[in-house]
């Protein structure tokens, strides 16, 4: 099948270098509206950074403080298979599923991250240790979760099937999603990571995009690859090699991403700061094929400092709208300024 490669021009962004990109999408079947938002992406990089948020609530609270919708909107696709939670968490992922139906007509670009509950234990959670009153059962058999015909496979492509279902409304609609499934992959504090052999975890990656593109043809999902800040083992914060075993390889990633927190007990120094530019580089490293995203954090990186020297990310997400975490005044700041992009200012997709 015929794939069609979309050059976009050299950029220089502070510190960071020429970056040039051939953009070709892991899915060559995406729809023309997620197409759209894929090179919109890769056309802003250098240009702006696109605000986002997770959560309708957070989305219409920054509304209030700043006069600005966030251009990204990220919902959870969770807790639908899990039984103590029962029917009623189904109404809350439907919930989930109109809200980013609603996002898209209004202009904005939906987002969808999965806290995936334990498949073989639908009775706990997606960490691995206790998480308030929940626990997953671990470590996960991914040797069995990758074999057809064994009891962990079955439960695997049960939930698989699920996440699918509810997706498939979205791409009837024709709404391209920002997909972020196992999120913070390297991390080790969700079940889909195996720290032993990291190259399960990226078989687990590559076993969900055949399943969803090939077999159920969700062609309008944007892949988002997403580390975590935390490294993987110890206390060195690069592991570019144990990182990149991880990595389920481009033709299944369209974009790459890592999540920053304040963490200085790794080593790093003010996460407004130091803490972008190192992983940035990082992420370079592991997909340099990629265009590149903060995929969640704490609030919105300083736009003066990103505008001046990078890092080029396309868009920054945080997981918390205005309060202790996310002051209001920085948030009225931030989406007032000229390199941050909100829902208004993008284009006019349909």
């Amino acid at each position: 099948m015929h794939r069609l490669i979309l050059v976009i021009g050299v950029l220089t962004v502070g510190s960071f270098g020429s970056l040039s990109y051939a953009i070709e999408p892991a899915n060559p079947d995406l729809i023309a509206e997620a197409r759209a938002v894929l090179d919109y992406l890769a056309s802003m990089e250098g240009k702006g950074t696109l605000g986002g948020v997770s959560g309708s609530k957070n989305a219409d609270a920054i509304k209030e403080v700043s006069g600005k919708y966030p251009a990204v909107l990220a919902l959870d696709l969770s807790g639908w298979n899990s039984p103590p939670w029962g029917d009623s968490y189904n109404g809350v992922v439907q919930n989930s599923v109109d809200r980013a139906k609603a996002w898209w007509q209004d202009g904005g670009i939906v987002a969808m991250q999965l806290h995936w509950i334990h498949p073989s234990n639908p009775n706990g959670s997606a960490w691995r240790g206790k998480h308030g009153r929940k626990e997953a059962r671990g470590p996960f058999d991914f040797a069995a979760a990758l074999k057809p015909g064994t009891e962990t496979n079955s439960e695997l492509m049960r939930d698989l099937k699920g996440h699918a279902d509810y997706l498939q409304q979205l791409a009837d609609a024709r709404v391209p999603v920002l997909w972020r499934p196992f999120h913070e992959i390297d991390g080790g504090w969700f079940w889909w990571t195996d720290g032993e052999h990291p190259e399960n975890t990226a078989a687990l990656w590559r076993m969900m995009f055949d399943y969803f593109v090939q077999e159920r043809q969700l062609n309008n999902l944007i892949w988002v690859y997403n580390a975590g800040l935390k490294p993987p083992k110890g206390r060195d914060v690069a592991q570019i090699e144990v990182r990149r075993r991880f990595y389920p390889g481009d033709a299944y990633v369209d974009i790459s991403g890592i999540d920053i927190y304040p963490n200085s007990y790794y080593g790093w120094k003010d996460y407004r700061e130091d803490t972008y530019a190192k992983a940035y580089r990082i992420m370079k490293q592991v997909s340099p094929n990629k265009i590149t995203a903060l995929a969640e954090g704490a609030g919105t990186p300083d736009p003066d400092m990103t505008a001046k020297v990078g890092p080029p990310w396309i868009y920054s997400l945080s997981w918390w709208g205005p309060g202790e975490k996310h002051p209001a005044e920085w948030i009225k700041h931030t989406y007032n300024h000229e390199f941050v992009i909100t829902r208004d200012e993008l284009p006019q997709w349909r």
